[in-house]
């Protein structure tokens, strides 16, 4: 794992250690910072041939130097008049909240750092949830799957690969990126992917679970390819030190969902126990089956269908399906929170299937 090089200068020394403190407890893979709140000592440094990835420096002490850096790179931290501040440069207001600072940093950072920061190995089990019936209306296994194991202290990372994506409808956080730029860098294929995909990562305050923003365009999951859909995941998996990723999508008969499948450490494939839906079940099982007969992929062994009521205190239904473990959820509904998180029932039965098939 390559450290960034930081530089990071200010006058207020306050300032300084609170923000270069938040940059070590916020960043997993930490800073090598350097850090300047004098101006002559500043100079000494930049007359001295070293090198930063970043130099980042509020606007008033750059506009103080008496000799600017040339051909390095820069970030400016606005902190006096915006007509004083070179409109070359690339800058924030220097009071914006500090997680923001942070992501235009490690924006910047994956634009000039020439090479893969996050070369480390790939992090994380993939849960694959795949919706049978289509929707996770009422039936929101792949988002309570992330909350049970956020809720345990794990690293959780959820995404939606959905064409309409509903991930905003369960998460939230204040990033201005999301899967749509992602999804733009991997198809552009830009360098320094890892970075990229923890610059466009958001965290929900409420849950701790990390997440991209839903995407924009229904096109852009639509048309992804099978070696983008491996590039984006493999980004994600490296970005963070992640101990489970979960991946929801509805169940399409598709490249992506081949893709998907053959990637994943686990699949859940969830319906509701509903007349069309468990035959949309039954279905889903058979393309398995035979996708496995043809091309010759352990697939079965990694996955389980998971039937949700939809009322309380409905009968579990019992289907035939040869070769496949078969869980019952009750229902989810939790009016008390919002309908998310899931009832306590719905979340401990669900780990307990969790626990029954992978310990």
């Amino acid at each position: 794992m390559s450290r960034i090089r930081l530089v990071v200068a200010d006058k207020d020394c306050e300032f300084l250690e609170k923000f270069s403190t938040y940059l070590q407890k916020n960043k997993a893979y930490a800073f090598c910072l350097e850090l300047f709140s004098d101006k002559n000592k500043l100079t000494q440094w930049l007359s001295s041939n070293k090198t930063a990835d970043l130099i980042v420096i509020s606007s008033s002490l750059y506009n103080d130097l008496a000799e600017r850096p040339e051909n390095m790179n820069v970030f400016l931290l606005r902190d006096c008049a915006e007509s004083l501040v070179p409109k070359s440069i690339n800058s924030i207001n220097k009071y914006s909240p500090a997680d923001h600072i942070m992501k235009e940093i490690l924006s910047l950072c994956a634009d000039y750092i020439p090479r893969d920061i996050n070369n480390d190995s790939e992090n994380g089990h993939i849960n694959l949830v795949l919706y049978a019936d289509g929707s996770d209306a009422l039936n929101p296994l792949a988002q309570g799957l992330a909350y049970i194991n956020a809720s345990k202290g794990k690293k959780v990372f959820y995404m939606s690969l959905d064409e309409l994506s509903n991930t905003d409808c369960y998460l939230k956080g204040n990033n201005t990126r999301g899967l749509s730029e992602m999804l733009y860098y991997t198809k552009s294929h830009k360098e320094n992917l890892s970075l990229k995909a923890e610059v466009c990562t958001s965290c929900d305050a409420q849950t701790g679970i990390l997440f991209m923003k839903g995407h924009n365009n229904p096109e852009d999951v639509k048309n992804l390819n099978e070696k983008e859909l491996s590039t984006l995941i493999n980004a994600v998996q490296r970005s963070l030190p992640y101990e489970e990723i979960i991946i929801s999508r509805a169940f399409i008969a598709d490249q992506i969902t081949i893709s998907l499948l053959n990637k994943a450490d686990r699949v859940y494939i969830s319906a509701l126990n509903y007349p069309p839906s468990i035959e949309r079940l039954k279905r889903t099982g058979n393309i398995i089956s035979n996708y496995e007969d043809k091309k010759g992929y352990k697939v079965k062994e990694k996955v389980i269908f998971c039937i949700s009521s939809v009322f309380h205190n409905q009968i579990p239904v019992n289907i035939d399906m040869p070769g496949f473990a078969i869980s019952n959820l009750p229902y989810p509904d939790n009016i008390d929170s919002n309908f998310f998180p899931p009832s306590d029932v719905y979340l401990a039965t669900l780990e307990e299937v969790f626990n029954k098939i992978w310990g």
